[in-house]
């Protein structure tokens, strides 16, 4: 077996273990009248001008040269019947947090919104195992965005981080992706006031593929480099083994595959398309990927006109073996195409 393969398949197994503690409450499939049919840009609107943004600069920002953000999201939710909880249950989402890092201590001349994973703990991980090297090859600063329902954000009643963010849930899983979306727009139009003359957005897995969103509503960033990822989120439902639990728990409320279909089939996912030119774009796949089947990231290229596509010699959870093509890929892709 494909070693890369092989650790994304024992992966998805131990999702069991982790996704198998319980399931979301309510299933919402009857509220989602409110999200179905839109174009991209009327369920993902701009935000407005975010003006007043949290610097929690500590002893240890003197060393590590990376400043905790803070901001109010502005985000507004469509379902009457979730805002209720949004409002009460879900309030650690209110404020929006982000670690933005700048080893000149001034902004260089460009910056990248990074956007984590599903189920990512915090910004730890990331910052101790590739942004170091991002930093000093790149010759970038980076703003690390944390996703609603995840690290700070998690609510008081959530067993994980993460744990509400992409479920059977699917209102909650659609303002989740609304509002991560939302924050990094507001993010990415504050640091466009801060100075720096080019703005691109990385990220990985779930986080790249609200990436490649972004890259399709207007005033997009300057370029795009999203890692693991497409947006064919209806058909990784049916195949991805990590998602078991959304398909189990969907099957159970009786929303059977051909309902699942009719409604990603009128979610603008994976019918946007991009205003970024495929120039300004890398995409980093992994050609083992047990997750992110390549076979939909070349449906979704073809449609997308042929962007830079990188392929790694790899699985899903097996990336960390390859951060230094990464970073080599991405700085040739900016010396080539942004630059």
């Amino acid at each position: 077996m494909d070693v890369g393969r092989g650790a994304d398949r024992i992966a998805g197994r131990l999702s069991h273990i982790l996704h198998g503690l319980r399931g979301p409450k309510f299933d919402t499939t009857s509220d989602l009248g409110p999200y179905l049919d839109l174009a991209v840009d009327e369920l993902f609107p701009m935000p407005p001008t975010l003006t007043s943004v949290q610097r929690h600069d500590t002893l240890a920002s003197k060393v590590t040269r990376a400043t905790t953000l803070s901001w109010r999201s502005s985000h507004e939710v469509l379902s009457p019947r979730y805002r209720k909880r949004h409002e009460h249950e879900y309030r650690a989402n209110h404020t929006a947090w982000a670690r933005w890092l700048t080893p000149d201590r001034t902004p260089r001349r460009e910056c990248i919104v990074y956007v984590h994973g599903w189920l990512e703990p915090g910004a730890w991980v990331e910052e101790a195992l590739v942004f170091p090297r991002w930093l000093r090859e790149l010759d970038v600063d980076i703003v690390h965005v944390s996703l609603p329902f995840h690290g700070r954000r998690k609510p008081w009643n959530s067993l994980f981080s993460g744990e509400f963010f992409w479920t059977a849930d699917l209102v909650r899983s659609l303002e989740g992706i609304r509002q991560a979306i939302h924050d990094a727009r507001s993010i990415t139009g504050w640091l466009r006031r801060q100075g720096y003359s080019r703005i691109g957005t990385s990220g990985i897995s779930l986080g790249g593929s609200l990436v490649m969103l972004l890259a399709c509503l207007p005033d997009p960033p300057d370029f795009i480099a999203p890692i693991l990822c497409h947006l064919r989120l209806g058909e990784a439902i049916e195949n991805a083994e990590i998602l078991w639990r959304m398909k189990s728990d969907l099957e159970k409320w009786g929303v059977d595959e051909k309902r699942r279909k009719d409604i990603f089939s009128r979610l603008p996912f994976a019918s946007a398309r991009p205003l970024l030119p495929p120039d300004k774009q890398l995409w980093i796949e992994a050609k083992s990927d047990g997750h992110i089947d390549p076979a939909l990231v070349l449906r979704q290229w073809e449609d997308w006109h042929h962007p830079n596509l990188h392929w790694l010699e790899s699985g899903h959870m097996t990336f960390p073996l390859h951060l230094a093509e990464i970073s080599g890929a991405i700085h040739v892709f900016l010396d080539e195409h942004v630059r």
